[in-house]
């Protein structure tokens, strides 16, 4: 028996005249309403699903609009779970990017940063070497400002329920110059920023 058919039967008055037989006027006619009051409930949960950033489909302009979306850096050929990403990392706000040259947290942040909008990095710049910190055979890098950016998976392989029928085996989607335009905002102008595509 439906839910709101049996929440509307227990409303009723006991007596001759509301009989709960199933084939009776009275119950065919609260089945009747509670198939309207089922079909409400059910829209009710749909918008209500809408309006959460993570679900939405129908919704995602206004989001977009209130968190200053489409980013520069993404364009406007975006397919819409990219969208989402980017609308979800706006959400989480920008991570501390306090750069210190001598601190491994800059590295931590910038990868952070990548992160949230799906990206997978190993990041690293040239550093002089010191006595006490490095070890013999380690390299004699010296400090010329650049930081190396190592994008890993760019291209990413096809998946059951997730592509179509039709589209590549390996799918490079992502465009590199989302990355460098995003690095641009965070990484301080004394560094050249040298990206590898993996």
């Amino acid at each position: 028996m439906n839910k709101f058919v049996q929440a509307l039967s227990h409303l009723l008055p006991t007596g001759w005249a509301f009989p709960r037989h199933p084939k009776s006027v009275v119950m065919r006619w609260l089945q009747a309403f509670a198939g309207v009051l089922e079909e409400h409930h059910d829209f009710t949960s749909r918008t209500i699903r809408q309006w959460m950033p993570h679900r939405t489909c129908s919704r995602i302009e206004e989001w977009e609009d209130a968190l200053g979306l489409p980013d520069a850096c993404f364009g406007d050929n975006q397919d819409i779970e990219q969208r989402r990403i980017n609308m979800l990392a706006r959400f989480r706000g920008d991570t501390d990017l306090l750069y210190d040259d001598s601190s491994a947290d800059s590295i931590g942040a910038i990868k952070r940063y990548l992160q949230r909008y799906g990206y997978e990095i190993e990041a690293w710049y040239n550093m002089p070497f010191r006595v006490g910190r490095n070890r013999v055979g380690e390299r004699l890098g010296a400090l010329n400002g650049v930081l190396h950016i190592r994008v890993l998976h760019i291209c990413s392989p096809f998946r059951v329920g997730k592509n179509l029928v039709g589209q590549r085996l390996v799918n490079c989607s992502k465009n590199s110059e989302e990355v460098e335009c995003m690095l641009k905002r965070i990484v301080p102008a004394r560094f050249a920023i040298n990206v590898i595509y993996f």
